[in-house]
């Protein structure tokens, strides 16, 4: 099955539509992410398949698809290249927006009908699809992911793993200084991320399980681990990687940026700070 990721296209493949003066066309049409599964059978059948790998130059050299080409997302617009017939670009699943404008960029290209590659090589790999990575310990390396990218990712194919727990260390999370009021709540992940799917682990539910090494799966979700900042997440994803799972982001900040929605800075929404001084100190005057 098939992802439709929808852009702007013309004669059939995904392009941006210039009418006169100018102007864009308000007419679109989808552009097609496949997921690796589907790709893997053409490749059986005999297919001829050309894969770009969007990431940059060092992403590249630690693993990519074997035979992949490298093209950074920003330069497919001013490579020249060949005729190269049918085009699967690939990057880090976590970009959709900017691979489809890669496969956009390349199907302006005379001979090229370019693809997306439904999540990105993590999901071709967690699918077990070939890649060059050596086997053997390699540094650690875990995807991450901001508010506002997950906010923009939100939607059935991501997979919230709720790892906070509401009793979290105290100096991990911020309590309000009202008394009584104890520990703020822990963000409702349902309300804050709609269109996504919740879950407490990312083996508890047969959807979950479709992230598993399987030929004939579908592109797996994409889990985003959220904690407390309590190294949860870091735990998981070590977990997640012993069983050939790639396709997983940490959110950065975990709870505390929910309850910023990801704004910067340490101040939480409505949270008071108040600082207790010695009866008999004095504080200090401003000089003129």
């Amino acid at each position: 099955m098939k992802t439709l990721i929808w852009f702007f296209r013309f004669a059939g493949a995904c392009r941006p539509v210039v009418l006169g003066f100018g102007l864009f066309a308000a007419a679109l049409a989808p552009c097609v992410a496949t997921p690796p599964t589907q790709i893997r059978a053409d490749l059986a059948a005999g297919e001829s398949i050309v894969f770009v790998d969007l990431r940059s130059m060092a992403a590249y050299r630690r693993s990519h698809i074997p035979g992949a080409i490298n093209v950074p997302a920003a330069l497919c617009a001013a490579k020249k290249l060949p005729p190269l017939g049918r085009v699967l670009v690939y990057d880090d699943g976590l970009s959709p927006r900017a691979a489809a404008e890669a496969a956009a960029a390349l199907n302006q290209k005379p001979g090229i009908r370019a693809e997306v590659l439904d999540g990105g090589l993590p999901a071709w790999e967690t699918l077990g699809g070939a890649t060059t990575r050596r086997p053997g310990l390699e540094p650690e390396r875990t995807a991450t992911l901001t508010y506002a990218a997950l906010k923009e990712l939100e939607g059935p194919d991501v997979l919230l793993v709720d790892l906070r727990h509401p009793d979290a260390d105290p100096r991990v999370r911020v309590a309000s200084t009202s008394p009584g009021a104890g520990v703020r709540p822990l963000t409702d992940l349902q309300a804050e991320f709609p269109q996504a799917r919740v879950v407490r682990s990312p083996f508890e539910t047969s959807t979950a399980r479709l992230a598993s090494a399987s030929s004939t799966a579908p592109t797996p979700p994409l889990l985003v681990l959220i904690d407390c900042n309590d190294g949860a997440a870091a735990r998981m994803a070590r977990t997640l990687k012993a069983q050939g799972i790639t396709r997983f982001a940490i959110l950065l900040g975990g709870e505390s940026s929910l309850e910023r929605r990801g704004e910067p800075g340490l101040q939480r929404r409505g949270t008071d700070l108040s600082v207790q001084l010695p009866a008999n100190a004095a504080l200090p005057l401003s000089q003129p």
